[in-house]
């Protein structure tokens, strides 16, 4: 009898370590792997031992979950025949941390396996890290030819971080924004193994995350298309898909072969139905990915604003002028450097370039700093409630967003990530912090947003929370209170968080390209701060009151 991997109790005990082993090396021996694969590392479990005991079993059954190859060949052998074909292990996947503890069950030929999980991969790829808890999964057992053999083993496999890192794949399929001008990354993990492309096609075509439907991304692809093979080969891959994708048109036939060649990291990708070409039309427009930045520092001081390059503070025409004028103490650029949202004494206003006028388009009180989309929609929120959240057009007109944010939230912060296509929240709340992050859903055709999608809560530790910014098209970043430092963490959505090293007093973070590289840092007095590798936080040399935000 089988279960889906789940309990309850307390772990301890033995690491299980890693044999990662280089594939050009010419390491043979071990178990036949029947697949054509070529991966940088992998594993080669042990296959049963003779004579082993039920607690030799599971260990080497734990190990040998390890190697993926070939359906988990080698740990089906560990399986009595009844169950072996049975066993799902692409249920799911439980990381876990520290060691585990083996002990009997409560019936005679059981064994309990406990330990502590950290995060969770799901059958569709999906990550998800939760805080520290104890697992306890059972086992029973069966001798078979006088060798014992697992009887009862849950769906799923158990990894710790160090095998999960060798054994499965950081991936990203990627979907369109409704404007089709982006492509968006979400994030999901497979074993690594030589059927990795066609689950990678596979979970394409199922369409995104729960939190990513409801319209916030589209997904190019005929209903009901599935994958009848998929191969990938030194940057080149063939996808063969059923007849459903023929009634794509053509411009959705380049759209379907963009969001292949994004997902599977290849340069060319050759569509075919039953064999037979899926021709698409050359020429046409190529979305963005990960959409970069001005790489130098947007900053104001009260007096100046623009951009820091060197010992200069390079003004946008049409803007600086406007933000000082207007005692701005918060401000996002959009991405032509033609308009820009700021935080007045006044309330929330909006700089065109080209107008002399700054109107005060949100005069509620008590505002935190405004969000800005691709498309010039204003976001905006009262600091008490993100009940209180608003949308606003350039000129100030109103529009109307479906809100499920929690109304008994405080607003710390908020970001639109810089495709459009997401909005992120950071909330203080009387459980603590919270931060999240929520599919946009807008008016096919006009862009006009109506909606926010079912938020997800991102992993984050506890603090006073400061601010919140955008690191990537798939990473975010928080800065917090703790003592006398400012603890900054950086979270991928879809994947795991890290900490950096902590900031001293810090009021303000914000994005820019390359990753963390990018980040930037605001002190209580002043000092711009940026990342250098390990070693902290260094000082730019720049002096700010702010740091604004770049779409």
């Amino acid at each position: 009898m089988r279960r889906a991997l789940g309990g309850v109790v307390i772990g301890v005990l033995l690491i299980s370590g890693c044999a990662g082993i280089p594939t050009s090396g010419g390491v043979v021996p071990g178990a036949i792997i029947d697949e054509q694969f070529d991966p940088e590392l992998v594993v080669l479990p042990s296959e049963p031992r003779p004579g082993s005991t039920q607690e030799d079993i599971l260990i080497d059954f734990m190990l040998a979950l390890r190697g993926p190859q070939s359906g988990y060949a080698i740990a089906r052998q560990y399986l009595a025949e009844n169950i072996a074909d049975d066993w799902n292990p692409d249920e799911s996947t439980i990381i876990r941390t520290g060691g585990y503890s083996i002990a009997p069950g409560s019936t005679e030929n059981t064994l309990q396996y406990t330990f502590t999980s950290r995060a969770i991969v799901d059958s569709n790829g999906i990550y998800r890290e939760d805080p520290p808890a104890t697992q306890t999964l059972g086992f029973g057992f069966v001798q078979e030819e006088g060798e014992w053999r697992i009887s009862a083993v849950p769906d799923g496999t158990v990894l710790s971080q160090s095998s999960f890192d060798v054994v499965f794949a950081e991936l990203a399929l990627y979907f369109f924004d409704p404007s089709y001008q982006y492509l968006v990354p979400d994030v999901r993990w497979f074993p690594s193994r030589a059927t990795v492309t066609s689950r990678i096609v596979r979970e394409l075509l199922k369409g995104p995350a729960p939190w990513l439907q409801q319209g916030a991304v589209v997904n190019s692809f005929p209903i009901a298309t599935t994958v009848v093979d998929a191969e990938s080969v030194s940057g080149a891959a063939t996808v063969d898909l059923s007849p459903e994708a023929l009634t794509a048109s053509a411009l959705d036939r380049d759209r379907m072969r963009q969001q292949l060649a994004a997902s599977l990291d290849v340069a060319t990708v050759d569509m075919t139905v039953g064999g037979i070409d899926l021709q698409t039309p050359p020429g046409l427009p190529v979305a963005i990915r990960n959409p970069r930045v001005e790489s130098a520092d947007l900053v104001g001081d009260g007096e100046r604003f623009g951009f820091a390059t060197g010992d200069v503070l390079a003004s946008i025409p049409g803007i600086s002028d406007r933000v000082v004028s207007s005692g701005a103490t918060a401000v996002t650029l959009a991405a032509d450097k033609q308009t820009a949202a700021m935080l007045t004494p006044g309330g929330v206003a909006v700089a065109q370039a080209g107008s002399s006028q700054s109107p005060v388009i949100d005069d509620r009180q008590g505002l935190v700093a405004p969000g800005l989309d691709p498309f010039r929609y204003v976001w905006s929120a009262e600091r008490s409630s993100a009940g209180s959240l608003a949308v606003f057009e350039a000129d100030g007109t109103p529009v109307n967003v479906a809100n499920p944010l929690p109304a008994d939230a405080q607003v710390v912060s908020l970001d639109v990530s810089r495709d459009g296509t997401r909005l992120l929240v950071y909330l203080s709340t009387a459980f603590g912090p919270k931060l999240l992050v929520a599919g946009i859903v807008r008016q096919q055709g006009t862009n006009a947003p109506t909606a926010l999608g079912e938020p997800l809560e991102l992993p984050i530790p506890s603090g006073e929370p400061v601010d919140a910014t955008w690191v990537s098209d798939r990473s975010v970043a928080t800065i917090a209170r703790s003592g006398e430092s400012s603890p900054v963490t950086v979270i991928e959505i879809g994947g795991p968080s890290a900490a950096l090293s902590a900031a001293g007093q810090g009021v303000g973070i914000t994005g820019g390209n390359d990753g963390t590289a990018g980040l930037r840092v605001l002190e209580a007095d002043g000092s711009v701060l940026s990342p250098r590798g390990s070693g902290g936080w260094v000082d730019t040399g720049l002096r700010a009151s702010f740091l604004g935000t770049k779409q």
